[in-house]
């Protein structure tokens, strides 16, 4: 396959067919493809000597549940509330995903597309997808659930429990072991899943095949065609990566003005408290950025979809990209 035309007939079919740009944007909705943000509390509460180096003092988890007496309900209504955010998000992601695929395949086939058709392809397609997302995923979804469930057990037994010192860390080394033998085998697992995926996908959109038929076949199409594929994804990853240091540098000034009065108290030295108005900027901030972050992004995301797409129809048909190879 020449690489060159492929990647120049993508981006053709791209700027010329700019709503495959806004599709990009909703795609990237939920952060699949452009990153990820996260922020990481340290709580250091001194022990009886003032020197913090207890981990766990006798009093940190009383500390723990008067706070969560305080703001429990607030920070479960926060969670419910990004939760269905959350599956809203991911529900037009996979539309756009599935519109993506379907718009680049007909243009390929000389028809013409428009912004709406190819949504709506998508959300015909959206039960097969949210099919087919969460048959490939299970395997972390259920750890996930597990681990947190074990994890919230831990902390409600240790709050009601005033917080025996031995116990959370008997049960950070538990977690520690647990951890590190899941994560040798879910880490390849993971690996596999992102690489396929992508072909199960286009096996759903453009072949009209079943989920479980879509994952069958999108394996197929990896291991018989795994050179390539594997050319495919370093040149993504180094794509990817030119593109994300621009994107860093445009995205760092909103990230900036979104979480601007916490940066400012951080700045100042001043006490940084978490109630109703400071919970709720913080949540709307991280909105914002994720908006801007989908933005940023939506022109990567459609031009590897359009690439995979491209690339899909050649490994299937052989001859499929008579204009490309």
């Amino acid at each position: 396959m020449d690489y060159g035309k492929l990647f120049r007939r993508s981006w053709e079919i791209v700027w010329q067919n700019k709503f495959l740009i806004i599709l990009g944007f909703l795609a990237a909705l939920g952060g699949s493809s452009g990153g990820s943000s996260g922020s990481n509390f340290n709580f250091s509460v001194p022990g009886p000597g003032g020197s913090g180096s207890d981990p766990f003092p006798a009093d940190a988890f009383a500390e723990v549940a008067d706070f969560w007496a305080e703001y429990g309900g607030l920070i479960l209504g926060l969670l419910c509330f990004l939760f269905i955010l959350g599956i809203v998000f991911w529900l037009i992601r996979l539309a756009a995903q599935g519109g993506m695929i379907e718009a680049v395949d007909r243009i390929e086939a000389g028809e013409k597309m428009t912004f709406r058709t190819a949504f709506s392809a998508g959300v015909g397609r959206v039960g097969g997808l949210v099919g087919l997302n969460l048959l490939l995923n299970a395997p972390f979804i259920i750890f996930g659930l597990l681990f947190a469930g074990l994890g919230l057990s831990f902390l409600f037994s240790a709050i009601q429990g005033n917080g025996a010192v031995d116990t959370p860390e008997r049960m950070l080394a538990i977690f520690g072991v647990c951890g590190g033998l899941v994560a040798c085998l879910l880490v390849p697992l993971g690996l596999l899943v992102l690489v396929v995926q992508p072909f199960a996908q286009r096996g759903l959109m453009i072949k009209q095949l079943g989920v479980v038929a879509s994952i069958r076949h999108g394996w197929q199409v990896v291991r018989d065609n795994v050179g390539d594929v594997i050319l495919l994804i370093i040149a993504f990853l180094v794509i990817g990566f030119l593109f994300g240091l621009v994107a860093v540098v445009f995205t760092i000034p909103f990230a900036f003005l979104a979480f601007i009065p916490f940066i400012t108290d951080i700045i100042q030295g001043n006490e940084i408290t978490f109630g109703f108005t400071q919970v709720a900027s913080l949540a709307f901030g991280g909105i914002c950025l994720g908006l801007i972050s989908a933005a940023v992004n939506s022109l990567l995301t459609a031009y590897r979809s359009a690439t995979v797409t491209l690339a899909y129809q050649h490994f299937t048909q052989k001859d499929g990209l008579q204009k490309v190879v």
